[in-house]
């Protein structure tokens, strides 16, 4: 990954050695393996992608055989390619009494039989980490860091639908096709208690993405640095519902242009004891644009190149949803968001609206089936851009069989579309089908510390 990098990946290390080496009073008892079910209906859902268990090291081995029949992404040059992907999954997480800190490293391989000039090895970095500083203040740490090209591979048994959140990540919804991609987004979270109903939440976040390795070099995507602080008010209502109250600012450059947003927001969350969840928040939104664009002058005269500048302000409403219910044998979620984020790099400040919806059965003693799908909008909130707007579509099917404590196997099907409107410089309409043969492998795991 590259030197480079914001966000807080860098303290990692450290906190790892100040967690492993502390001694506290008392260390958190392991989870305790499942028991073997009597029947099918009792068999709780298990996933090959589940957290770190706790104080424990794990290294994980995967492998994946697809067809790709749009492996470029590229609807114009059009070429599919037989793919084999290999990857490692390294995780540790540690508990304490009054501490946690978690790492997870993932690097992959992609080799392509008739495109050997496309492999790409790709990385993925994830650091969490939370520390109760005092009996009512807590920090808690999140750093997540990416480099691949192209487009990124289903991943074994992972979510792939975009979660809810009134502070809204980089935006997740568009493919990036023909392109290298560093990403790293961070958190800080400093959480007040006050009492047993009510808690402040003081955060702050940083991230950017890049791009580099544009096949076209007339054409260009927007760099992205993105700013959010905000703070979160709850109040719990009873034992199982919460309302609040919210406000966010973002910061959004994209080289020399920045657009600004003003949030305060409304939430409300419920959690049932039958299984069922759901939370919702809105509010208004104040943007202020500042954009300037490049564009090609006249030909033979000077300059050749014309910048555009545009500034405004304008009102947009905002909010989201989200519904899921979980048993022994399920987990369904639904979400739906409307929220200004940045343009995903085609695009600078966008109005994105998007709706998800994941379901993970348990068929039988062995056998899961996993359903997800994908529908988003990004619409340019910038004039210079006319109306433009990008719209995606994704799904994906697939069955995952647990031949043995270790071992997993998982057929899957993904299909993507993605088609954009208006004046956008960069081609980014595709058609995509994927289909795949995977195996998850649990190498090994090592304790840490006391259990």
């Amino acid at each position: 990954m590259q030197s480079g990098k914001i966000g807080l990946t860098s303290l990692a290390l450290t906190l790892l050695f100040a967690v492993i080496t502390y001694s506290p009073a008392r260390a958190q008892e392991t989870q305790s393996a499942p028991e073997s079910p009597q029947d099918d209906s009792s068999r709780p859902l298990r996933y090959a992608d589940e957290s770190t268990p706790q104080n424990n090291f794990v290294f994980d081995l995967n492998e994946q055989t697809a067809y790709d029949d749009n492996a470029y992404g590229d609807n114009a040059r059009r070429v599919g390619s037989t793919i084999f992907q290999g990857g490692a999954h390294l995780g540790f997480q540690v508990d304490h009494e009054r501490s946690q800190v978690s790492l997870d490293y993932e690097p992959e391989g992609v080799f392509y039989i008739n495109i050997p000039g496309y492999n790409q090895a790709n990385q993925n970095l994830s650091f969490n980490a939370k520390f109760e500083v005092a009996h009512h203040f807590q920090l808690r740490f999140q750093d997540t860091g990416y480099y691949f090209t192209g487009i990124s591979s289903p991943a074994l048994n992972s979510y792939t639908s975009p979660q809810l959140s009134l502070s809204p990540s980089l935006n997740q919804t568009t493919l990036f096709p023909l392109a290298r991609i560093f990403s790293d987004e961070g958190r800080v979270d400093a959480l007040y208690q006050p009492s047993r109903r009510s808690q402040f939440d003081f955060y702050g976040t940083a991230g950017n993405r890049n791009f580099s390795g544009v096949a076209n070099t007339d054409e260009s995507l927007f760099n992205t640095q993105s700013y959010r602080g905000g703070v979160d008010y709850t109040y719990r209502i009873s034992a199982t519902s919460t309302v609040g109250i919210s406000a966010l600012h973002q910061t959004l450059r994209f080289g020399p242009s920045m657009d600004q947003i003003e949030t305060p927001a409304l939430t409300y969350a419920l959690q049932g004891k039958s299984g069922v969840s759901f939370s919702l928040y809105g509010g208004p939104e104040y943007m202020r644009l500042n954009d300037l664009l490049y564009f090609p002058g006249v030909a033979g005269s000077a300059p050749a190149v014309v910048g555009i500048r545009n500034r405004g302000a304008k009102w947009q409403g905002g909010g989201g949803a989200s519904l899921g219910w979980r048993s022994a044998r399920t987990n369904v979620v639904l979400t739906g968001q409307r929220t200004i984020s940045d343009g995903s790099g085609f695009l600078t400040a966008v109005m994105n609206n998007a709706g998800s919806f994941d379901l993970r059965q348990s068929l039988s003693r062995h056998w899961d089936f996993l359903l997800s799908g994908v529908v988003a909008r990004s619409t340019s909130l910038s004039p210079l851009f006319g109306d433009a707007a990008i719209e995606d579509q994704t799904g994906s099917a697939k069955f995952e069989r647990q031949i043995s404590s270790r071992l997993v196997a998982q057929v899957g099907y993904t299909a993507g579309r993605q088609r954009a409107t208006g004046s956008i410089p960069f081609l980014v309409d595709m058609n995509r089908n994927y289909v795949s043969l995977g195996f998850f492998y649990r190498l090994g795991q090592v304790p840490l510390g006391r259990h």
